[in-house]
């Protein structure tokens, strides 16, 4: 028997299944024990996140401690911002993770790209890219140094 392939995000994206990935879908259903996640990157300044992720993103910020700083995404979503140092892990040159929000359809993606690019952000394309899969996207890079994808849904 084959190994068993979980389905790829870029599915819900264009909400195309196929029938393999359907199995799992029905075998693996949307509904678990779970109410939220984090994803927890590490900075040298904690306070050099607040400009991005709360003032250009316009994020919800929310204050766990005085080393570590949420920024929720959706309800049941955040990215936190932990001082090195202080928590598990410590803050590296290298960073091997890619942050990806998902813009909702009726947002303007190139007005965000503007604005980022205008408040000096660095880009690492040079325009919103429209792409057959993921839709509208671009990449920038938040103060510390991680990669944060933008993307909205193709059209339908």
């Amino acid at each position: 028997m084959p190994p068993i392939r979980l389905p790829h995000t870029a599915l819900l994206a264009t909400q195309s299944i196929d029938p393999l990935n359907s199995m799992i879908w029905d075998r693996f259903p949307m509904t678990s024990d779970y109410d939220r996640s984090y994803t927890f990157i590490y900075y040298e300044d904690l306070k050099t996140a607040a400009p991005f992720y709360r003032d250009l993103l316009m994020l919800r910020e929310e204050h766990e401690s005085d080393w570590v700083t949420r920024y929720w995404v959706t309800d049941d979503y955040a990215i936190g911002v932990v001082q090195s140092g202080s928590g598990f892990m410590m803050a590296m040159k290298d960073k091997p993770v890619i942050l990806c929000i998902g813009l909702k359809d009726d947002a303007d993606i190139w007005a965000l790209y503007k604005k980022l690019k205008d408040a000096g952000v660095k880009m690492h394309t040079s325009e919103v890219e429209l792409r057959e899969v993921e839709g509208r996207i671009f990449f920038c890079e938040d103060p510390e140094g991680y990669t944060v994808e933008i993307v909205q849904r193709p059209k339908s």
